[in-house]
């Protein structure tokens, strides 16, 4: 498996957007329910903004789009950041496509003297950012417009 990193491109986001929505609804399936996980989708905004910071990355194998991640620097005096956007296709899950992603997005952080990282997870998610040193902090139901609410675990890790 020839796997690389690179910045995703702003006309990817179609491609990667439908990888989104194939991951959440295979993946999540036996956390959520179906009604959960299909409001849930509306949840994940701003991928185009972080596209063009150059700051969301895509994992390709044989020219495919196999996952895709990102970060968002904050500007505080923290220096801190957030780990935005992690998603694998299901054919590529539990593989080493989201470690790869993940250990990219850390690097870049590090390079540019990020101390800490944090995240909201989903519970499909939880073991994978606790395997790679986070720790929860609380937990948050986020409102649907269906009417649901949708847990998510808040996590950070120090670098």
């Amino acid at each position: 498996m020839n796997l690389t990193i690179r910045a995703a491109k702003i006309e990817e986001l179609e491609s990667i957007e439908a990888l989104i929505n194939r991951s959440t609804r295979e993946l999540q399936r036996g956390f959520y329910e179906e009604s959960e996980i299909e409001a849930a989708l509306e949840l994940i905004s701003g991928l185009d903004t972080l596209i063009h910071s150059g700051q969301y990355f895509v994992a390709e194998i044989d020219r495919r789009i196999a996952g895709c991640g990102g970060v968002s620097l904050s500007l505080d005096e923290e220096t801190s950041a957030e780990i935005r956007g992690f998603f694998v296709a299901p054919e590529y899950a539990r593989k080493g496509v989201a470690s790869s992603v993940f250990d990219y997005c850390e690097k870049y952080c590090s390079e540019r003297g990020v101390k800490s990282l944090f995240l909201a997870s989903t519970l499909s998610g939880e073991s994978f950012y606790r395997k790679r040193g986070f720790t929860e902090i609380g937990r948050v139901q986020e409102p649907l417009s269906n009417g649901q609410f949708f847990q998510l675990v808040n996590m950070k890790k120090q670098l």
